[in-house]
């Protein structure tokens, strides 16, 4: 989903004079991004939800429960995340290509919100207990993710989850249900996540400078 909607955002970037006015540039994006951001947000929560669903192994006396879709974005967090991505449009020294690059990575994180918000939902509503752990799955992973991913699968219910349920732009962790060791992707190892975070180091880069 993450793909497809960047693919689009850049198709519709190159048709514009970035060149030109900026506030032209704003007032044109600002319609695209809002519909960009709920067609493919509703997309990535329909995935997580069959996601959760698959996942759900429970036996067959246990009530049955099935992960609802979360919302996307709404217009006005789209937009004011978009508002913030062309920021780089209005300095004395405009500078397009970053403009594009912030606008990639709040694509990316509102897109992934629905997905990741229907996760966390489905196990917070969940009548069997069910946590999840947040796992990162790219070569890169920051300090932050890295302190959230050594705790484990703590995150069972909104209060517990607390920061737990943030993601940073171009973040690519996953909040999976857990519910015994065996649940933990292959090469989770929380162990190593301690250690890491016990260094106060990250794996590849830090979070970037989202406001």
């Amino acid at each position: 989903m993450v793909e497809l909607a960047r693919r689009d955002l850049t198709t519709f970037w190159a048709a514009l004079n970035v060149q030109g006015s900026p506030i032209l540039v704003r007032d044109a994006l600002l319609d695209f991004f809002p519909e960009l951001i709920a067609a493919y947000g509703d997309a990535a929560a329909l995935l997580a939800a069959d996601f959760y669903d698959e996942l759900r192994d429970v036996p067959a006396s246990a009530a049955r429960f099935t992960a609802t879709l979360a919302a996307a974005p709404d217009s006005a967090q789209a937009t004011a995340a978009a508002r913030w991505g062309l920021g780089p449009l209005f300095t004395a020294d405009p500078d397009p290509v970053q403009a594009l690059l912030n606008l990639s990575g709040v694509a990316q994180r509102l897109v992934l919100q629905s997905g990741r918000d229907t996760i966390s939902s489905a196990a917070f509503r969940d009548p069997v207990r069910t946590a999840y752990a947040r796992v990162p799955t790219g070569p890169t992973t920051c300090k932050w993710c890295v302190m959230l991913a050594s705790r484990g699968a703590i995150y069972a219910n909104a209060k517990e989850a607390g920061e737990g349920n943030s993601y940073h732009g171009d973040c690519d962790c996953v909040p999976t249900p857990i519910r015994s060791k065996a649940d933990y992707p292959e090469g989770h190892d929380v162990r190593e996540f301690e250690r890491l975070y016990a260094e106060g180091v990250g794996v590849g880069r830090d979070i970037p400078a989202e406001t």
